[in-house]
């Protein structure tokens, strides 16, 4: 026979445990699980919000170029009309009309002819020479029919005599109207830049439109008027330039006229003849961040442009800020993981521990775990288990020993916990940093009563603040005062300045107040109270000074409702206690009698009734000849109270 010391055990269970495979293991798997849990939203977050920003910021620089194009185009289009107003009064000068005319109508080799060449080639030449025409390089006129250029403004007539008609210009010009042509390489009338023309045509009443006007505008003229200037937000990346239906840069490069420019921006508005934005790689090859916009009365695409890398520039520096944020972020959390981890790991450690205790057969394994929660439970019921196992032999006396001194660790450990939490040291010391770290001229704190009604001062700061606490200072809820205000809408409020300041209440006890402002003390959607700091200089407060306030102000009120939660649980714990007071005294009556007298004793001492009584339910009748075993009635008695 198996002595009671040495119970006896199914050989699978006296098999040795794997205990080295087993320790540590759960702790590494709920590290794998939680951080990734905890670092993935985090680091999704982070890099979500880097995105937004970026985009913000890109859609924030195009709107600038964009603004900035818009006053380009309307600046080229001033220059335009005001070209086209030259050429349709020269146009329309009689001395101009009647020189043409006698020019088409006159025989070229007689002197009447040379005459009048050389006398609209004068004009012409006068008109150039104006300062107020700076922007023409040169005036031609040409016959309609067959385009033969019969005077020029230039010294160096070499283009006389030449014929316009094959050139896509002049079939534009021979409109009716005058008209800026469409900018484009031409080789013949200047083979070093893009030839930008400004044409009219000469009307006879007689005969129509006999001949034709162009002028020849310096396209550096057009290269000042897109050039950014200073005053319109111009850095060393940013800048603007066009660009000729044929991709010849216009103006705004150094290239102009001589290199046919490409890049996503130029052919889109080339192609699709459309405006747009987008980043997109330069002629140069460089990143840059564009406006394009499609000019169709001159077929030009204007561009502005500024380099990526200078653009995002305050993103970049944003970035390196909110990276070591984020890093920090993911360090305090790493840690958090860590700590909750081996706040959790540490009593089921200990659980293992004492139930390994208990499959090597030392029946007094005992574990000592603190909590109130399912751990809590799980050792409790533990140590129950194994304190029953220990008392099948050694008696009923141990049992009760055992669980007797389980209480009495419980209510010590109770009553340490009860010490530390403490409401008056708490919002006493608090009040007395922010005064102290701070240098406010007075701080206090007003707590909501249990009605919701009064903000009642529960601490304040010098001799000032243990008067009003002495008189019991409160204020009410939507009162016209700045607690009032903060306790009622649930948001900080600034007095920049207390004289000019509606819900300011005067205190003859505080004359040097001048900006004051509070914070409520809140709990998710709900306040409890409210946090005031008061300043001698007018205009104390900034908006970061009042959310440093308010993070305090969370902070108290955190602390103050888990000081509330702690005494409720306090309250839960007495009454545990009671409950097992009574239990033990039942376990130790012998008869019903003792049993019952005891629960009505107990009971109605707990309850406070002045009278408990127990009741028995008489026992129903048998059936017809059905008795007991053993001749009496053994069913157990129901009773109420």
């Amino acid at each position: 026979m198996q002595s009671p010391q040495s119970p006896s055990l199914p050989a699978a269970a006296r098999a040795p445990l794997q205990e080295a495979q087993a320790r540590g293991g759960l702790a590494r798997y709920l590290l794998i699980v939680l951080l990734p849990l905890v670092l993935g939203p985090l680091l999704t977050v982070g890099f979500l919000l880097y995105r937004q920003a970026r985009a913000d910021l890109s859609q924030q620089v195009l709107n600038q170029l964009s603004v900035l194009s818009r006053v380009k185009e309307n600046q080229v289009d001033q220059w335009a009309a005001q070209r086209r107003a030259d050429m349709d009064n020269l146009a329309h000068s009689p001395d101009v009309i009647e020189t043409t005319w006698t020019l088409i109508f006159t025989q070229k080799d007689s002197s009447g002819w040379a005459a009048a060449q050389q006398k609209l080639s004068q004009r012409l030449a006068d008109f150039v020479n104006t300062t107020s025409n700076a922007d023409y390089q040169e005036l031609l006129v040409a016959r309609a029919d067959t385009g033969e250029v019969v005077a020029t403004s230039a010294s160096n007539a070499r283009i006389i005599g030449e014929s316009l008609l094959a050139q896509p210009f002049f079939v534009t010009a021979r409109g009716s109207g005058a008209l800026v042509v469409p900018p484009a390489y031409n080789p013949m009338l200047d083979p070093d830049a893009v030839s930008v023309i400004v044409a009219a045509p000469l009307v006879d009443a007689e005969h129509g439109t006999t001949a034709v006007i162009l002028g020849r505008l310096r396209h550096e003229r057009l290269a000042e008027i897109v050039t950014l200037s200073p005053g319109l937000g111009a850095t060393t990346s940013l800048r603007a330039y066009l660009v000729t239906g044929d991709g010849y840069a216009v103006a705004g490069t150094t290239t102009a006229g001589t290199m046919r420019l490409d890049s996503e921006g130029i052919r889109r508005a080339r192609e699709q003849h459309d405006d747009g934005q987008a980043e997109y790689l330069n002629p140069e090859h460089q990143s840059v961040v564009g406006v394009y916009n499609w000019l169709p009365r001159y077929e030009l695409t204007l561009l502005v442009e500024q380099n990526a890398e200078e653009a995002f520039a305050p993103l970049g520096r944003a970035a390196t800020i909110f990276v070591i944020i984020i890093a920090l972020a993911v360090a305090l959390s790493t840690v958090g993981v860590i700590f909750f981890t081996r706040q959790l790991i540490q009593p089921i450690e200990a659980l293992t521990e004492g139930a390994l205790r208990l499959a090597r057969r030392d029946l007094s394994s005992q574990v000592s775990i603190a909590r109130n929660d399912e751990i809590g439970l799980l050792a409790q019921a533990f140590n129950s288990m194994s304190g029953e196992l220990q008392d099948l032999y050694q008696g009923l006396e141990r049992k009760v020993e055992e669980r007797t001194r389980q209480l009495a660790a419980a209510a010590e450990v109770g009553r340490a916990v009860t010490s530390i939490l403490g409401a008056e040291e708490l919002l006493a010391r608090t009040v007395a940093l922010i005064h102290d770290r701070l240098g406010y001229y007075h701080v206090s704190v007003f707590l909501l009563d249990e009605a919701g009604a009064c903000a009642v001062l529960r601490e304040s700061t010098g001799d000032v603040g243990a008067r009003l606490k002495a008189q019991g200072y409160r204020l009410l809820v939507g009162s016209n005062s700045i607690i009032g205000w903060v306790t009622a809408n649930k948001q900080p409020h600034i007095a920049s300045d207390v004289s000019e300041d509606p819900y300011h209440l005067e205190n003859e006890l505080l004359p040097d107040t001048r900006s004051e402002a509070a914070v409520p003390l809140r709990i998710g959607d709900r306040v409890i109270g409210a946090l005031d700091v008061q300043s001698r200089a007018p205009e104390a407060f900034t908006q970061a000074d009042v959310d440093t306030l308010q993070i305090l102000a969370d902070q108290i009120a955190v602390a103050i409702e888990n000081g509330r939660l702690f005494a409720r649980q306090q309250r839960i714990v007495q009454l545990e206690q009671l409950v097992s007071s009574l239990t033990a005294k039942i376990y130790k009556s012998l008869t019903l009698d003792s049993v019952l007298e005891n629960a009505a004793v107990e009971l109605g001492r707990a309850l406070g009734a002045r009278q408990a009584v127990v009741r028995l339910k008489p026992a129903p009748e048998p059936p017809s000849g059905a008795a007991p075993a053993d001749g009496h009635d053994s069913r157990p008695q129901n009773g109420d109270s």
